[in-house]
């Protein structure tokens, strides 16, 4: 569901030094697409299809990397990949269109969007992911704070203390 697929990318960006933009929408992107060719336009059979195939993965990694550089596709291809990960829970195509797989016919959006608000424990996994994301942006960086404060410390005084 979106709320999780947010919360990895954001968890990406502050663990990973992702860039913000680039890895929340490439953690989204894969169901934007195949959502979108599934149930808003019937086109696949399944709400998971290209976009979440390795070949989405590197083909559009590709492009952002000639349109907009190194470090944003870097940050595109995390959170592409933190995507496909999250997903694990289901039937991920990693290998389509080069393996063929069975897929069930997806619902559609609305019967999809009732069954996950149905689901307690899918809805506690996700707030969970949302609620660490947001614990992660707000919270000072430790580890970078205590560095600083040790750089700063003479081994003089260091060892006087």
């Amino acid at each position: 569901m979106l709320v999780g697929h947010l919360g990895v990318s954001v968890l990406a960006h502050r663990y990973l030094k992702a860039d913000l933009v680039p890895v929340v929408v490439a953690g989204v992107i894969p169901d934007v697409v195949d959502k979108a060719l599934c149930q808003g336009l019937g086109l696949l059979p399944s709400g998971r299809m290209w976009g979440h195939a390795l070949l989405g993965l590197a083909v559009s990694t590709i492009v952002v990397r000639l349109l907009w550089g190194r470090q944003t596709a870097w940050s595109w291809a995390v959170g592409y990949l933190g995507h496909l990960v999250a997903d694990i829970g289901g039937q991920v195509p990693w290998l389509y269109p080069f393996v063929q797989y069975e897929f069930t016919p997806s619902l559609g959006l609305w019967e999809t969007l009732l069954r996950k608000l149905q689901n307690p424990v899918e809805i506690a996994l996700e707030l969970a992911l949302l609620g660490w994301a947001a614990l992660a942006m707000h919270s000072p960086q430790r580890i970078e704070r205590i560095s600083t404060d040790t750089a700063s410390v003479s081994p003089a005084k260091a060892v006087e203390n």
